[in-house]
């Protein structure tokens, strides 16, 4: 686990799950928002990684609040961990619930989500992102709920699995778990209108936002 930290208040946990498969390693970035001694929690990875978050959430204030950008297991495992250890609350957009909830599957499943925070996660809204100087913008495609946060004050875009980033530019999320792709890569025309700083995805490196990135994604990937 590393604790990079990308802006004055936004800080990357960056750390690495091994996939069953020729024993490769895959990236699982999460975030901690800083305001203060208040920090903000965007996304929890999956259960191994939760101790290393807490201890860094820790060096830097006291745990608040926790904000997923979607409800995929990579993303949500751990979240049980934080409410058992400090009571946070947990949001995500509300047409994310209905599957966080158990209550249907994903599009493009046929089994039902399991996690530990079923029925406890809120609503997301931006009355409730305010004290962690966030915002978010509702991008479907991947999911149904999914979301991308920016702090606004630093400039900053968490993307969770809006795209897979690397030095070269932007790359769409894995298509067998994404349910419209070319939806997806709709949403993504928001950084356009964002213009960010940095671009900080779920899994992949952190990008220096330039006009032709979204251009040249959209070329390659769109149908």
């Amino acid at each position: 686990m590393n604790l990079v930290q990308l802006t004055k208040n936004v800080y990357k946990v960056e750390s690495f799950i091994e996939l069953p498969v020729n024993n490769i390693k895959f990236p699982v970035n999460t975030w901690l928002i800083k305001n203060g001694r208040d920090i903000y929690i965007v996304d929890t990875g999956v259960d191994s990684l939760v101790e290393n978050q807490m201890k860094a959430a820790e060096s830097l204030g006291s745990p608040k609040a926790v904000f997923l950008t979607h409800g995929h297991s990579d993303h949500i495992q751990g979240a049980w961990k934080w409410v058992e250890t400090y009571n946070l609350p947990i949001y995500a957009h509300q047409d994310e619930l209905i599957y966080i909830n158990g209550q249907a599957p994903y599009p493009n499943k046929d089994h039902l989500e399991q996690n530990r925070v079923a029925n406890i996660v809120q609503p997301l809204t931006n009355a409730i992102l305010n004290k962690s100087g966030l915002s978010y913008y509702l991008t479907p495609g991947h999911s149904p709920g999914h979301v991308i946060f920016h702090h606004e004050k630093d400039n900053v875009v968490l993307c969770g699995d809006l795209f897979i980033t690397s030095k070269d530019g932007l790359h769409p999320p894995i298509r067998k778990f994404s349910v419209d792709m070319n939806e997806n890569i709709d949403s993504g025309l928001l950084i356009d209108e964002i213009e960010p700083n940095i671009l900080s995805s779920s899994h992949g490196e952190d990008l220096h936002y330039h006009p032709d990135l979204y251009k040249k994604y959209v070329f390659l990937y769109r149908d």
